[in-house]
């Protein structure tokens, strides 16, 4: 039964080793048929007031999946062909002996080239058609970005790599992309249940529509340890938080020890950073865990739809997210990937709760890009102007009801635990 129950769950998940099956999940759409069975342009980083933030394209959520409707060109796209499973850490196997780095390789010389046509042609409409598939419940829409103002590199090509010059073209246009497979997508944790008094309890994090999709170091002299969620994995979170946990109580012999997680709110569609004291000693009983909150891995907790999120091109600030620093990927070099992959085939990657390899480093932004105007909220609607109260109110209900649900449940057991007095004896 439980057999049964796990080959279906993998079958959902893209994890099945039948091509065919791949295909089957509504999620991806027709994502997992494109680009060698999933790979997109993820993106990694929108700039503050560019093109591509006034599209309302979003960091972390957008992947791209087509280009002019096309699908991207593949470095090896004979790798469609093969089969692959997909491990408990994230990471993908593929037959004959290929690698996750090889299947995601795309031929940015190609589509340099496509863009440089485009902006250099009077007769054509110097616009870039992007297919976009969206984390947020799996939507797929077309974003046109204008190149009008696009001017090509003077540098030589011998003197500047083909994925520079890409780079440098998406830059333009406020972009920062890295070829990543959808399902990373799916690495992230709902929050189902934050237990009174504990570290998740006091940073406020909301049952059921707060996901915890990354998280970063809070001390501001760690220069290791970035973007700590870059793979995947049910198990991956706790290992995380622990690891950085031993590692900074070994130095401080302090119990509480600050961590930065990345939360989305499906609510309010923000995505917030929270300051999180882990520590053991927050109550009492075993079990208790660093963070103190249950949570949801996998196909029931994807990030569902925001309802009519979508329908409106019309861009509004985003009035809830203030702060010195939001959150997007770094890009390193990715080039000399590329090239060890050509040069090399590796094993598998192993999982790691402590990822610092490239392309997986979570930097500050400026700010975030905002959602759309007219996104009908689930629950709560977003407040106009900068007024953050509405927020803290919200926060400060769901912990109420949370205290009550508490105070309720220890008046039952005391109930519970009182002997009822003798019936009457009968005359």
């Amino acid at each position: 039964m439980f057999s049964f129950a796990k080959k279906l769950v993998d079958r959902l998940e893209g994890g099945s080793n039948s091509s065919d099956s791949n295909a089957s999940d509504s999620y991806f759409k027709s994502g997992l048929q494109l680009n060698n069975k999933g790979y997109a342009l993820r993106v990694l980083n929108v700039a503050p007031h560019s093109t591509a933030h006034q599209k309302g394209l979003e960091s972390w959520f957008d992947y791209i999946i087509r280009i002019n409707y096309h699908e991207l060109p593949m470095m090896y796209p004979s790798i469609s062909t093969y089969s692959y499973s997909i491990n408990d850490d994230g990471s993908i196997n593929y037959g004959d002996n290929t690698t996750q780095e090889q299947a995601g390789m795309i031929n940015y010389d190609i589509l340099q080239k496509e863009i440089v046509n485009i902006a250099k042609n009077d007769k054509a409409s110097k616009e870039l058609v992007l297919d976009v598939w969206s984390a947020k419940g799996g939507i797929v829409r077309q974003v046109i970005l204008p190149l009008d103002k696009f001017e090509p590199s003077a540098t030589n090509g011998a003197d500047e790599s083909e994925l520079s010059l890409f780079n440098e073209s998406f830059a333009q246009v406020g972009l920062t992309l890295q070829s990543q497979h959808l399902n990373t997508s799916t690495y992230v944790w709902r929050i189902l249940n934050t237990h009174h008094g504990s570290p998740a309890f006091q940073a406020q994090l909301i049952p059921y529509s707060d996901y915890i999709i990354g998280c970063d170091s809070a001390y501001p002299q760690d220069t290791e340890g970035k973007g700590l969620l870059a793979k995947g994995g049910e198990s991956l979170l706790s290992r995380t938080v622990m690891s950085y946990y031993n590692l900074h109580y070994s130095t401080s012999q302090e119990d509480n020890v600050p961590i930065t997680l990345y939360v989305y709110n499906h609510d309010y569609d923000i995505l917030r950073p929270v300051t999180v004291n882990l520590s053991r000693s927050w109550g009492t009983g075993q079990n208790r865990g660093i963070l103190g909150c249950d949570v949801g891995y996998g196909l029931l907790h994807r990030i569902p739809e925001v309802i009519g999120k979508f329908d409106s091109n019309d861009i509004i600030d985003d009035v809830l997210f203030e702060s010195n620093h939001s959150v997007g990927y770094g890009i390193q070099d990715q080039q000399q990937d590329q090239q060890s992959a050509l040069q090399t085939i590796p094993s598998p990657p192993q999982a790691s709760t402590i990822n610092t390899s490239p392309g997986a480093v979570f930097v500050p932004l400026t700010s975030a890009p905002p959602p759309r105007a007219g996104a009908a909220r689930k629950k709560k609607h977003a407040p106009t102007g900068s007024n953050l109260g509405e927020l803290n109110e919200y926060m400060n209900e769901e912990l109420a009801k949370s205290k009550e649900m508490d105070t309720l449940s220890n008046e039952n057991l005391a109930n519970e635990s009182t002997v009822p007095p003798p019936p009457p004896k009968a005359n």
